[in-house]
């Protein structure tokens, strides 16, 4: 118990050291989910046939799937990164320190954040993975060094966030762009690949969400300063 006692000292000192920091750089703490809110992947195998000009050479991929579209042979599946996504990054940093927090694997983890970030600008070491969660089947700010005050949730999923926790989170329309992603969520209609088509950059969710967070920065910093 002793050793539990220091530890959670520990981490208490290190969360405050760590706020204290944000706060005179004026900025919050942003943890972002991965599958259906950067990206969306889908295993090799899981292809269909409508999709498979997804396997061509990139020179010959559309356009818009050139810079966006990976095969990711260690965990053996085609990723797509969501439209804005490299737009939203570059934005959001500027306000906030940034965090990736899946349900998946930490090696899965670690793949995709290279993808969203390969020259490790964003994210640094602040990837937490199911293997890091400290609550079986759930998220929780308990492993983001942040006062829960000034941290703010993106994820399309609001049921794998523990319930004091929920308030923090912006809730993001689900990215669907392989059929297998709308069959597993049972969406009724067919996916951006299955129609060669692709989310508005300018108007879709992430560039919607950007708008969000601009504006909850700029409330809690006129409250601060109150």
């Amino acid at each position: 118990m002793q050793n539990l006692s220091l530890a959670k000292n520990e981490m208490d000192r290190l969360r405050d050291e760590n706020s204290k920091r944000l706060l005179r750089d004026r900025k919050l703490s942003l943890v972002l989910d991965l599958d259906h809110t950067l990206l969306n992947s889908a295993g090799f195998s899981r292809i269909t046939g409508e999709e498979e000009y997804l396997n061509c050479e990139r020179d010959v991929l559309p356009e818009y799937l050139k810079s966006s579209l990976f095969r990711v042979h260690g965990s053996k599946r085609l990723v797509k990164l969501r439209p804005y996504v490299n737009t939203f990054l570059k934005e959001a940093s500027k306000l906030y320190e940034m965090h990736i927090y899946t349900m998946g694997g930490f090696s899965y983890a670690l793949e995709m954040a290279k993808l969203l970030d390969p020259k490790n600008i964003y994210f640094n070491s602040r990837i937490v993975s199911r293997d890091d969660s400290t609550r079986r089947y759930e998220k929780s700010l308990d492993v983001v060094l942040g006062k829960e005050n000034a941290i703010v949730i993106l994820d399309d999923k609001e049921s794998v966030w523990c319930k004091e926790h929920k308030e923090n989170l912006i809730k993001i329309e689900r990215y669907h762009f392989f059929a297998h992603s709308c069959k597993r969520f049972g969406v009724d209609h067919k996916s951006h690949s299955q129609l060669k088509s692709d989310e508005n950059e300018s108007e879709g969710a992430l560039a919607t969400s950007l708008k969000i967070l601009q504006q909850i920065h700029t409330l809690f910093f006129d409250m601060v300063c109150i």
